[in-house]
């Protein structure tokens, strides 16, 4: 089910009109020429069309790239470019952002796209309309239809990666449903998740949805925290898998005006450490049992704390590997609190490959170090069986979203203002893990300007800087990289008094 903000409605789809759309769409796409190992994107809200959209490209044996509404034109352009996709979906407009025009702009550069489809006034930008398939309003079905294989290249989903490069994590839909999935339960399980499915917690569970266990998944277009918790009370949601971030957004709301929220069971915390104060307002706001959980585009959800474990453990600890996964810590040095681990995983739900989004080079594949993928992240023992996360071993910033560092640093270049930039993480008074600016210019430009600045070129509020240094050169190797540590350190020990 998919709360439409716009239309202040909840649209509920069974698993049988949800089958016959994704059918649809995929015949639909076919007769557009789509074929096997094509590149099918989107650029679509948490709506129904999405998810239908996902498997129908399964099967229609299409690639999907799901291009997250947070990158700004000039980033989605470079994504679509990348991908060299086919087609590309999107809403005729969503959020104040004339999608469908943006589209129609970047197509003559864009040689790969042949057709441009958009959800609502498909007329006005002179581009298609799968509105009846989307609908289930056909009833033909082509017959040579070429599915994925199970192993088969079936999502490119984009992330900053390990560096703060933009790169493409390329899943079939074996490691996407490569993952116990739980025994049926005598009453149906009813989980939220507010991520949009451009992220993997939201894509796997579309993936899931033709598996009697799953139960019902309730997804919104709406991020305000007041619409979250009316879902859940109205809907008598029993589990919540969430950010950070919202979470704290959902326990000031609650304290702002109460729901009943008593239906749910568990919260689930993903895509980001859980401060110990947010916590602490989750237990007495939300839900009595919270969970901890850490994962990775590249390979899903690895580690979660227990039901069982103390009700504070979730903000100290990632908890314990989850069946099916594999976690091999390597050495990576002491801290006063004790040794330090760089995680790998492995199993069945890590991705067939990442690339890198510009380059088109392999970064990873299974073929390397015996299927072991470093996840960059450094974790100690939580001395509970468990691990603790430490930090990042490259410079990610970011909770909800892990922002596209080199995306912004180039287009905080275009400002005329601006000889050079470089992007750090800061911690916001608020919690929030934020990028900080560093900049050699004359001008010397102001944390409002450089935030316009990148607003009109389409980045989300959670890109932009909440924090502006002025330096007159960085500290770089011998290669000429900057030595963001070395720059951080010099920053926070000159630190000045915050912006923003």
């Amino acid at each position: 089910m998919t709360w439409r903000h716009r239309d202040g409605r909840l649209v509920p789809l069974s698993f049988r009109e949800f089958d016959d759309r994704a059918d649809a769409v995929a015949a639909a796409l076919w007769e557009l020429g789509v074929r096997r190992g094509d590149v099918v994107a989107h650029q679509l809200p948490t709506w129904w069309e999405a998810a239908v959209l996902m498997i129908a490209c399964l099967r229609a044996g299409a690639v999907v790239a799901p291009v997250p509404t947070v990158f700004g034109s000039l980033v989605t352009e470079r994504t679509l470019a990348a991908v060299g996709a086919v087609a590309c979906v999107v809403p005729d407009e969503w959020d104040g952002i004339p999608y469908a025009r943006q589209l129609l702009e970047q197509a003559p550069r864009l040689p790969s796209l042949r057709h441009r489809i958009v959800i609502g006034d498909a007329a006005a930008t002179d581009a298609l309309s799968l509105d009846d398939a989307f609908h289930g309003r056909t009833t033909e079905r082509p017959r040579d239809l070429e599915p994925l294989a199970p192993d088969d290249a079936y999502a490119l989903m984009m992330t900053s990666g390990t560096t703060g490069e933009a790169q493409l994590v390329v899943h079939s839909a074996n490691t996407l449903y490569g993952v116990p999935l739980p025994a049926p339960q005598d009453t149906v399980q009813l989980r939220a998740i507010t991520t949009g499915l451009s992220f993997i917690a939201a894509f796997r569970r579309v993936v899931h949805t033709t598996a009697p266990s799953v139960g019902v998944t309730f997804l919104s277009d709406s991020q305000d925290p007041g619409c979250w918790l009316d879902l859940i009370e109205l809907n008598k949601v029993n589990d919540l898998w969430t950010t950070p971030r919202m979470l704290r957004e959902l326990t000031e709301e609650q304290r702002r005006r109460a729901r009943d929220v008593k239906s749910l069971q568990t919260v689930s915390s993903f895509g980001g450490p859980l401060p110990q104060v947010v916590l602490t307002a989750v237990l007495e706001e939300l839900c009595p049992v919270v969970r901890n959980v850490w994962g990775m585009t590249e390979c899903g959800s690895v580690l979660t704390t227990g039901p069982d474990d103390p009700p504070a453990h979730a903000a100290r600890s990632l908890g314990r590997t989850i069946p099916g996964r594999e976690v091999r810590p390597q050495p990576a040095g002491r801290t006063p609190h004790g040794d330090v681990f760089r995680l790998h995983v492995r199993g069945p739900a890590v991705c067939l490959a990442t690339v890198g989004r510009d380059s088109g080079q392999i970064r990873w594949s299974p073929n390397e170090d015996d299927g072991w993928l470093d996840s960059g992240d450094l974790a100690t023992s939580d001395g509970m069986g468990g691990l603790r996360f430490v930090s990042r071993a490259a410079e990610r910033i970011g909770d909800t979203w892990q922002i596209p560092v080199a995306d912004v640093e180039d287009a905080l270049l275009t400002h005329p203002g601006i000889e050079d930039a470089v992007l750090v993480p800061w911690r916001h008074p608020d919690g929030r893990e934020t990028p900080c600016a560093a900049l050699v210019s004359s001008s010397r430009p102001g944390l409002d300007e450089v935030r316009d600045h990148l607003e009109r070129l389409g980045f989300h509020q959670s890109c932009l800087p909440t924090r502006i240094e002025h330096v007159t050169d960085f500290p770089r190797t011998e290669l000429g990289k900057v030595r963001r540590k070395v720059l951080l350190d010099q920053l926070t020990g000159r630190a000045t008094e915050p912006a923003g």
